[in-house]
């Protein structure tokens, strides 16, 4: 049957089954057709994939980059709910679709992104004869419901500064150098919170001498300051 497949397709496969080992191996014709009838389809940073309120009309398996899905208050503010990386679905997505209705949610590329797009009845008909398929979206599904009670918990129950020394422990972590790349409204979007509180908390963590402000970033000049907020 991969013989059948020509180049653009094979290299498809491969990449998505490297990204969702669940797919690797397609068990039947119509699965692999499904498959190769999905398009890859690429977005730049900070493109609007689903505005909060509209329907999901396409079922996405991410194969590169990051996705925020976030919900945004009357008052303007926004809160990060979670982010999709390869290999992971989205929730809120995944609800609209099944469900027909509109998502409550906000989607975002937080970076340049590339994606398998399938169409809704691929997606309906893939559930149906496919087991590995079926795993995969439960899997998935279970991972971000995880990931939401973590996130209601830390806003309901915990101190804010600790939130925000636990999130710039998070980019701290991920980046190469003795600074991270983020604004005091990055911050605020992330955490649901205002620009002037995340600032106020900011000053006192300059104050205590573990960071240094600078515009559009932040030196790091006492990394154990992060581990020792994180024990709360």
């Amino acid at each position: 049957m991969s013989g059948a497949l020509d180049k653009e397709q094979r290299e498809k496969l491969i990449l998505l089954s490297e990204t969702y080992p669940e797919l690797a191996s397609p068990k039947t014709p119509e699965c692999l057709g499904i498959l190769q009838r999905a398009r890859v389809t690429k977005f730049r940073q900070k493109t609007e994939l689903l505005a909060a309120y509209s329907e999901c009309r396409h079922f996405i398996l991410l194969l590169k980059g990051t996705i925020r899905i976030y919900q945004i208050a009357e008052d303007g503010r926004e809160v990060t709910l979670y982010r999709v990386k390869p290999g992971e679905i989205c929730a809120m997505s995944l609800n609209s679709l099944v469900n027909n209705k509109p998502c409550n949610a906000s989607a975002k590329c937080d970076t340049d992104i590339e994606a398998l797009i399938v169409s809704n009845a691929d997606f309906f008909r893939a559930m149906q004869i496919s087991e590995t398929f079926r795993y995969l979206v439960l899997r998935s599904l279970t991972s971000n419901v995880n990931e939401l009670a973590n996130r209601f918990y830390n806003i309901a129950f915990q101190r804010l500064d600790v939130r925000v020394a636990y999130f710039l422990s998070q980019l701290c972590e991920g980046s190469q150098s003795d600074y991270i790349c983020v604004t005091h409204k990055e911050l605020a979007q992330e955490l649901g919170t205002t620009r002037e509180v995340i600032s106020r908390i900011l000053k006192q963590f300059e104050r205590q001498h573990c960071i240094t402000l600078a515009r559009g970033r932040i030196i790091v000049n006492n990394k154990s300051m992060f581990h020792w907020f994180n024990k709360y």
